[in-house]
């Protein structure tokens, strides 16, 4: 009875290790394999932003205010347009006498006029003040003034009425009529001025041709 018990045994050993051998081998195998399947597989890749972003996507960088430097100035507000300008302010000249007006001229024989001729034309004051003095006006030595560009009549406050009626006297009513100022315009003094009301400074128009 003890021979048969001892070869089996030895078979029940050897059937033990052979399982184990087996089983060893097959987790060799299995390992092995799962590291073939991870060298051989593909590894994949994130694209990095600075990969799938173009050149002209990249945001231009902001400037900021330094910490110690001035408040930026705050832009002028754009002037609105839809505003209509403001007109620029009107030089107006005093609208001139109707022509046909009848002016209250003073008595001719109390009104002292003086011409001077602002003018290369030889003898044109005497001619005008001999034209005046013979419509009865009070006329002065006729001198003269500095050049002239045109004829001008100045009158002393209280004489414009009487400067425009010697104008129509002479055929120019349209003057121009300004007030007399001190001292009196074309180089003329006050002393040479005397007692005349009435300036007439004669220019290169039709009073310095007018005839004898």
């Amino acid at each position: 009875m003890e021979s048969n018990r001892a070869p089996n045994n030895q078979m029940a050993i050897k059937g033990v290790v052979l399982v184990l051998a087996l089983i060893a081998a097959g987790a060799f195998v299995l390992a092995r394999g799962l590291d073939d399947g991870d060298d051989s597989a593909p590894v994949a890749t994130q694209p990095t932003a600075e990969a799938t972003m173009a050149p002209e996507d990249i945001p231009d960088p902001v400037e900021t205010p330094s910490d110690g430097g001035d408040e930026a100035e705050t832009p002028a507000p754009a002037p609105d347009e839809t505003q209509p300008a403001a007109p620029a302010p009107e030089v107006t000249q005093p609208p001139a006498p109707d022509p046909e007006e009848e002016l209250e001229c003073r008595d001719p024989s109390t009104i002292g006029v003086l011409v001077a001729n602002g003018t290369d034309v030889s003898g044109a004051a005497g001619r005008l003040s001999g034209e005046l003095n013979a419509a009865n006006y009070v006329t002065l030595q006729p001198v003269n003034a500095s050049p002239q560009t045109s004829s001008a009549f100045y009158y002393r406050a209280g004489y414009e009425v009487d400067a425009r009626c010697i104008a129509n006297q002479l055929g120019v009513g349209a003057g121009p009529f300004f007030p007399m100022s001190d001292p009196p315009p074309g180089g003329i003094t006050l002393e040479t001025l005397g007692n005349a009301y009435v300036l007439i400074l004669i220019g290169p128009d039709s009073l310095a041709q007018r005839p004898g």
